[in-house]
């Protein structure tokens, strides 16, 4: 179960990380922006945002505790 879950974050990364090409594809070349790609990368960035503020604080937590 847990090798699931992990290959289904690595593979939001990585269909995240293609948005973030994209979105700058878009905007500084003369390819077409596509429909939903800005809304894509923000909301990726918000959820590793949360990710990342969890960890920081689950790793305070046990270095307090400790």
């Amino acid at each position: 179960m847990r090798e699931t879950v992990w290959r289904v974050a690595v593979g939001l990364y990585v269909c995240w990380l293609v948005a973030v090409v994209l979105l700058v594809a878009g905007r500084h070349t003369p390819l077409p922006s596509l429909p939903g790609v800005h809304e894509s990368v923000v909301l990726g960035a918000g959820v590793l945002t949360l990710v990342g503020a969890v960890s920081l604080l689950r790793d305070g937590y046990r270095w307090l505790a400790g």
